[in-house]
């Protein structure tokens, strides 16, 4: 027997940024996301005589193996007798959010594998212990998780939005999202304004979404992702994700935006940019990009499909 899902990568333009419980992983504030079409987590179990995770074609390391193995828990006491296999068709662990397609593509594989047929709200509490930000990549278009733990669809026109990726290292970060994110709350002194402005961000992010409003949606978005990275930064000792090409990245788009094509960047846990645009600018902006030597890029479009069962058998 063998069960097949996948599961897209969502990037938030408002952060989650900070656990105020950390065995339910429920955050400190809201975060709101798109889920886009552009990267994704292929995963497959199925029946085997012993347990086995490789990842992109490779064997797990035994630290990677035993999260998978305590995550299966959630749906069967035997996790001895699965194969676990799982491909992301982009970096992985390198700020691109390959944690949530890949544990979003997991829970939902294992739900049906298993036949435990949880509930979403069930369903949704097992993925985020596994990765916080995989619960909203459960879903997709707009995505609002909130800070009581649940999480609701935002009903937004996006369809004419676009993602761009500036790639600027594919390595694997030298700290985690996980290790940053305690750090950040244990010793940022700037941590508790962080989660007021988050909210305040989210409330008034949602509004923006529901009203198409562009602009007010790339001023949110941009602030906030700075406003985390200042956060991270006032910790001890400090976390600098951001590289020379980032910052020379955030330059650019700031100036395009200013000269009339419509974009604006956020940034998650790395060094990447993401640039999110309109279809009527996209072509422009890359080719601006491109001029500019930034040539490793992505291009997707929002996806309105969450995690999903893709073959059986």
């Amino acid at each position: 027997m063998f069960v097949k899902a996948t599961s897209f990568a969502n990037f938030a333009l408002v952060k989650y940024w900070g656990k105020q419980d950390k065995e339910k992983i429920i955050p400190y504030n809201d975060s709101i996301s798109i889920t886009w079409d552009i990267f994704k987590t292929y995963t497959i179990l199925e029946t085997s005589s012993r347990f086995s995770f490789t990842l992109n074609n490779q064997r797990a390391s035994t630290k990677e193996s035993e999260k998978v193995k305590a995550f299966l828990r959630h749906f069967t006491d035997d996790v001895e007798r699965v194969r676990v296999m799982s491909q992301n068709t982009f970096p992985t662990a390198a700020g691109l959010a390959s944690s949530a397609s890949a544990f979003s593509a997991l829970a939902k594989a294992a739900n049906h594998f298993f036949g435990c047929n949880y509930d979403s709200t069930t369903l949704e509490a097992i993925t985020r212990k596994g990765s916080g930000s995989a619960v909203r990549s459960l879903y997709g278009g707009v995505v609002r998780w909130q800070r009581d733990g649940r999480v609701r669809t935002i009903d937004a026109p996006i369809e004419d939005y676009r993602l761009v990726v500036i790639m600027i290292d594919e390595n694997k970060k030298a700290i985690s999202s996980r290790d940053a994110m305690e750090r950040t709350v244990a010793t940022s002194p700037f941590f508790n304004a962080w989660v007021d402005q988050a909210n305040t961000d989210a409330n008034k992010m949602e509004h923006a979404l529901k009203d198409g409003d562009f602009t007010q949606i790339g001023q949110i978005a941009t602030q906030n992702a700075m406003t985390m990275h200042a956060t991270m930064l006032a910790a001890t000792p400090p976390i600098l994700y951001l590289k020379d090409k980032s910052m020379e990245a955030l330059a650019l788009i700031t100036e395009l935006n200013n000269e009339g094509i419509e974009c604006f960047y956020t940034l998650d846990a790395g060094s990447n940019v993401k640039v999110i645009t309109t279809k009527t600018h996209v072509e422009t902006l890359v080719k601006r990009l491109k001029s500019h030597q930034f040539t490793k890029l992505y291009q997707g479009k929002p996806s309105f499909k969450g995690a999903f069962i893709s073959d059986e058998g």
